[in-house]
């Protein structure tokens, strides 16, 4: 698989030895071809693990959709990592329900701005202001060939 390190991300996922990290590194080690879509839901993983699972993904990978939906730990901190490491190449994100307050979600917002293509982006159920909600809805508006889900 090429430029996503599979082998780093099943060995992350099982030192944090959560049992739903165990299943998720099994079914990431079953997996023969490329991969181009990874959902990271509900494993209790907090800004470093994301941060580590991103230094296994390369801006050149194959990879074009990644959740980290149902991740609470993640909060703003986690928000700040994602916007600095997310690939380019991704065109669909899910953080659902991750705690992400305005400071996060503005970050995900200035990343969103910078990446051509983005087609999908599931951030509800997290903590935004009206306005910043208001500001995702505008850059929607913008940008139409994007779903974003606020």
């Amino acid at each position: 698989m090429s430029n996503i390190s599979t082998r780093d991300i099943v060995k992350l996922l099982r030192n944090m030895a959560t049992p739903q990290c165990i299943i998720k590194a099994d079914e990431l080690e079953r997996i023969t071809s490329p991969i181009h879509s990874i959902a990271f839901r509900n494993l209790g993983l907090d800004p470093s693990d994301v941060a580590s699972i991103l230094q296994c993904i390369t801006q050149e990978s194959n990879l074009h959709s990644l959740s980290f939906s149902n991740n609470v730990l993640l909060c703003d901190e986690g928000a700040l990592v994602l916007s600095k490491n997310l690939p380019f190449t991704i065109n669909e994100i899910g953080l659902v329900n991750c705690e992400i307050s305005d400071l996060g979600g503005a970050a995900i917002l200035g990343w969103m701005k910078k990446t051509s293509n983005l087609r999908m982006i599931c951030i509800e159920q997290n903590n935004f202001s009206e306005e910043l909600k208001l500001e995702f809805r505008s850059f929607m508006h913008k940008n139409p060939q994007v779903l974003v889900v606020v």
